[in-house]
């Protein structure tokens, strides 16, 4: 299936639960002011914006914990997109670092859907509260299902090839492991021969092969062999121009 017909339908869904929180609200608590009303609609639209951010901070904080840094890239809008800069702080688990820091944006995005249905079900809790669950179900839905979005993987197919340990995800994890050595001061010609060149050949319009030909190009220069060097230049700087 296509990327934006996942996209449109899961949005479309979204809308449907905005319309029935809506009614269960208007249920609840009958006519309301014009302003009451002007600050539901405002509400639920500072939810959609809103939801990107806080799945994005979820990455953060889980890779906080497992010495991975998340750098979030995200657009304030509603449908918007939002994607993860990942850089290992260390070469120790970096699988189960990715894991756990991939299943974070997910984690906060859930704990605002079980928010929002507990406002629906519970009548000790306000209804009003359920304002967070459209946005947040759009989010999550749409990162949970395994596909390749115009930011790139979504963390249901991160974690799935994770999981599987397939190639797409050795080649990332090899990138990984040689990009938390440089970072941590080891010289990139020390950092692993093996992990940048004993690897499965993978899609080139993956960023784990772009990332891995950058590696390569660096590392040749490291060496001194200039001729490879330039080579893996001119090939990073066309897949570069052609994918990213």
């Amino acid at each position: 299936m296509k990327r934006h017909v996942i996209d449109w339908s899961v949005f479309v869904l979204s809308l449907g639960l905005t319309a029935f929180c809506c009614y269960i609200i208007y249920t609840e608590y009958g006519d309301m002011s014009l302003w009451l009303n002007i600050g539901l609609y405002i509400a639920f639209f500072a939810s959609y914006i809103l939801a990107a951010p806080v799945h994005e901070l979820g990455h953060m904080l889980f890779g906080a914990f497992v010495k991975i840094k998340a750098v979030p890239k995200f657009s304030l809008r509603v449908k918007g997109s939002s994607s993860c800069k990942i850089i290992p702080k260390t070469d120790k688990n970096i699988k189960g670092g990715l894991i756990f820091t991939t299943c974070g944006g997910l984690a906060f995005n859930l704990v605002f859907i079980i928010l929002g249905v507990v406002a629906l079900c519970v009548p000790a809790v306000p209804s009003g509260l359920c304002v967070v669950l459209p946005a947040s179900f759009y989010v999550f839905a749409l990162n949970i299902i395994p596909f390749v979005t115009a930011n790139g993987k979504t963390d249901g197919l991160v974690l799935l090839e994770l999981i599987k340990n397939d190639d797409a995800a050795k080649v990332m994890l090899a990138v990984l492991t040689v990009q938390a050595r440089v970072l941590n001061g080891k010289p990139i010609e020390q950092a692993g021969e093996a992990l940048l060149f004993d690897v499965p050949q993978i899609q080139e319009d993956d960023e784990s092969f772009i990332a891995l030909t950058q590696l390569r190009y660096e590392y040749f220069a490291a060496k001194g062999d200039n001729e490879q060097a330039e080579k893996y230049k001119q090939r990073f700087e066309q897949l570069k121009n052609e994918y990213l």
